[in-house]
């Protein structure tokens, strides 16, 4: 996959704001070939691929929100209120503003070097152009930034030419993409670890600065990118107390532990997506455990307990941790839910049994690849897709066919719903699947 920013500078009418009008280009956006920046323009009746905008207006939003655009991981729950305050602003090029009109293209970072675009249509209000593109896609990181950085350089370039060295706008554009290019490693570790916290780096007070090096520094590296991905301004100063208190319940229920003999018997998981990793790692302990196709039973005759207890957490977006030596955990007390409570359990699991490094586990909503193996394993774990599969081809015609599934295997309808869409399963007439 691979995404381009193209331009060519035009010739703009005279403005009070010189350093603006200068850097006005014809700018096409393409992802694939396809035009991100394709418009209908109500008043010729016509479409074109590409907008006419400031410049200026993307390489200040590009180097405002640089960490953010690598670093800043989204909730994947997809609700805008689960997001930190802000995270919109910090991702979608729509907000680069100026009075200008811009695609709706949100660019948000995975834990795997890749980088999510999605754009959709639009109509601003009072404008005689809409935004009609729509898509979806992962590209990578490094050559997202080569783009991006062309587009600073040549902005930057175009003014100097222009005699605007020493103007305080192109100036502190230049300082503050000169200071991104020179990050040493150790800045460049706190860039990474503020902005997974939501906060500017180089706009950070005092207090929070030393709040998040102290942080990083005594927290397990196992799980601290994970947990600052899910904390904000307001939830960090409890966190390490939180974690304190709840890693020493777990080290008590550490001891005794026979799970592990389980997993040392499990074999390799195939280095592949971590979704598969977690369907695989699935299926082998199912096959273990002698649990055939039906519902899985976290408290079978001579399997071994999980020891779990419930309690608050410091953010809404942290559903729990594993112990360091076993799938003992500590659980968010608002799964009141039977079936919540059942999947939290079944991610604590995966996450001890797809470990990589010793340490502790951490559960969340956000969109990294601990999670996302964490999230597979329970689905397929508890509603296992090859016994989804007959069941479906047999009563798929049904109306209540996926309350009824989620009924027998005690998962929520969302589960099932997970495991026909990601296995390409026969989908109910009345499925209720979205789009």
């Amino acid at each position: 996959m691979t995404v381009s920013f193209t331009f060519d500078w035009v010739d703009a009418a005279p403005s009070p704001d010189g350093v603006m009008g200068q850097t006005m280009a014809q700018l096409w956006i393409r992802v694939n070939g396809e035009a991100v920046t394709a418009v209908y323009d109500r008043r010729n009746n016509a479409r074109r691929d590409h907008v006419v905008v400031p410049l200026l207006s993307v390489a200040e939003w590009v180097v405002g929100n640089w960490c953010h655009l690598w670093h800043e991981l989204p909730d994947t729950t997809g609700e805008m209120a689960r997001q930190k305050p802000g995270f919109e602003q910090r991702h979608n090029l729509a907000f680069a503003g100026d009075g200008f009109l811009w695609p709706k293209l949100t660019m948000v970072p995975s834990s795997d070097a890749m980088e999510q675009l999605r754009w959709t249509p639009w109509q601003p209000q009072h404008a005689r152009i809409e935004f009609v593109a729509e898509g979806k896609v992962r590209v990578a990181c490094d050559q997202l930034q080569e783009e991006l950085g062309g587009v600073v350089e040549a902005v930057l370039e175009r003014l100097r030419n222009f005699g605007h060295r020493q103007d305080s706008v192109v100036s502190d554009l230049q300082d503050a993409w000169d200071t991104i290019k020179a990050l040493d490693p150790e800045e460049d570790e706190f860039c990474r670890a503020a902005a997974l916290l939501g906060v500017d780096p180089f706009a950070v007070e005092q207090d929070m600065e030393e709040a998040i090096i102290a942080f990083w520094q005594r927290t397990e590296t196992a799980i601290r990118e994970d947990m600052l991905a899910s904390l904000d301004e307001a939830t960090l100063p409890g966190a390490s107390r939180w974690l304190d208190h709840t890693r020493a319940w777990l080290e008590d229920e550490d001891n005794g532990n026979e799970w592990g003999a389980i997993r040392d018997g499990l074999p390799p998981v195939p280095m592949t997506t971590p979704w598969q990793q977690g369907y695989a790692l699935a299926r082998s302990l199912r096959r273990a455990l002698s649990h055939g196709d039906g519902q899985f039973d976290f408290a079978a005759p001579g399997q071994p307990a999980l020891h779990h207890r419930e309690t608050a957490m410091p953010s809404s977006r942290i559903e729990g941790l594993v112990a360091a030596g076993g799938p003992a955990c500590a659980i968010t007390s608002q799964r009141r839910e039977t079936t919540a409570k059942r999947f939290v359990l079944a991610r604590a699991l995966g996450d001890y049994m797809g470990r990589s490094e010793a340490g502790l586990g951490i559960l969340t909503s956000m969109d990294t690849m601990r999670q996302a193996r964490s999230r597979a394993f329970a689905a397929e774990l508890l509603a296992p897709a090859e016994s989804l599969r007959p069941r479906l081809a047999d009563r798929g015609a049904e109306e209540n066919v996926i309350h009824d599934l989620g009924q027998e295997f005690a998962v929520s309808p969302w589960v099932i719903n997970h495991q026909i869409r990601n296995h390409g399963l026969p989908q109910p007439c009345s499925s209720g699947l979205p789009g």
